[in-house]
């Protein structure tokens, strides 16, 4: 067997991808990173933007222990051709066996209806004949997929993002070649870029509903412990029984109040809560009413869409929110734990690990304080400057 270990980081030069990269550079795997660029100055760029520090990947680079594969623009049903594939791999001098572990971070989420549709569901056909092919010449071969949350919502009126990533899941699901599918609420990184951008229209909503808008809680996990996470699930549970593909992996740090993560992306002088003009008992009825008219007035702007959700659970009493809730929260987890006839715990520590006996889930908790919880929401807003 080939000593040298190398990952294929499928969308690898964004937030999550710097982060991955450097957790498998730390254990001593060889990384190649597949980009839509056409030159390797511009996906440098790409990575440095989002916290890869210089000096090390100008080393990394110059030692051939990370490669850029470029041109790879997984929409283009090419690489739904594996000859195009091993032509790349023999290209950039790279053994087929020496590849053990695909980890696909691919996904648009900010462009038209037909992008995010293509880029979520199209570029499958590729990274399926791709790891069909490997698994076929090496078991040990690993594929790791990133979900979201979004494709577990049950709403009948699904955005095109929500649609595109729970069609995306299903054809994962009906290929069989995916071991794990991790699941994340939100990730410090990208996600606040977008999200400091509309901090502030968020926040200035707070003077017609001071309580129901914000008043429900999300998940939050640290972009670098995601990273470590996956790598760490793919190298010491990986001999966990897998009675379907895939094992779906939730990760978390914690849970902040939205309001509160909101509050934490603004800069100090903003900070202060809007004055309320509708009155207490009256917003209710505003946020049912803002649901039903808001996107009819601009249909197809992301950020109305997401308000009007926000403001649909805002809307709701408390156990119906829970009963919307895709995620569980670090005290559920815990309790799971001790649930011993359903779940088993496969770590306690550094990670509380903990998985479902009868179905592919399994719950991984790296606990932070509330304080940690909004510096890590903070550490985002700084980075997306």
């Amino acid at each position: 067997m080939n000593e040298i270990k190398t990952l294929l980081l499928l969308g690898g030069t964004g937030f999550i991808g710097r982060a991955v990269a450097e957790e498998y550079f730390k254990n001593g795997w060889h990384v190649i990173v597949s980009t839509r660029e056409n030159n390797n100055d511009r996906a440098k760029e790409k990575l440095l933007l989002h916290g890869f520090d210089k000096y090390n990947l100008e080393k990394l680079i110059e030692d051939g222990l990370i490669l850029f594969a470029l041109d790879v623009d997984l929409v283009n049903k090419k690489w739904s051709q594996i000859n195009n594939w091993l032509e790349l791999f023999d290209k950039l001098d790279i053994s087929i066996l020496s590849i053990l572990r695909i980890i696909n971070l691919v996904g648009e989420t900010s462009k038209s209806t037909r992008e995010i549709s293509k880029s979520n569901i199209n570029v499958l056909s590729g990274i399926f004949t791709l790891v069909q092919y490997l698994k076929s010449r090496n078991k040990q071969v690993i594929f790791c997929n990133m979900g979201s949350t979004a494709e577990k919502k049950q709403d009948k009126n699904l955005s095109p993002y929500e649609r595109a990533k729970r069609v995306a899941r299903q054809k994962i699901e009906e290929s069989n070649l995916c071991d794990y599918h991790f699941v994340v609420n939100y990730i410090k990184g990208k996600g606040e870029q977008k999200m400091k951008s509309a901090a502030p229209d968020l926040w200035s909503k707070l003077r017609f509903s001071h309580k129901w808008l914000f008043g429900f809680k999300v998940s939050i996990i640290d972009v670098d412990d995601l990273a470590q996470v996956i790598y760490h699930i793919s190298e010491a549970v990986k001999n966990f029984p897998l009675r379907q593909k895939p094992l779906e992996v939730n990760v978390t740090n914690g849970e902040l109040l939205f309001g509160e993560m909101i509050k934490n992306l603004l800069p100090e002088d903003k900070k202060v809560m809007p004055r309320a003009v509708i009155p207490f008992w009256a917003e209710k009825y505003f946020l049912k009413a803002y649901v039903f008219i808001a996107p009819r007035i601009n249909p197809h702007d992301q950020l109305i869409r997401r308000l009007v959700d926000f403001a649909k659970r805002g809307s709701m009493n408390f156990i119906k929110q829970e009963k919307l809730r895709v995620f569980k929260t670090a005290e559920e987890i815990k309790k799971l734990a001790l649930d011993t006839a359903n779940y088993l715990v496969l770590e306690a520590s550094p990670y509380l690990i903990v998985a479902n006996r009868y179905n592919p889930v399994i719950y991984v908790l790296q606990e932070r304080g509330e304080e940690e919880l909004k510096q890590i929401v903070q550490k985002a807003a700084i980075l997306s400057d």
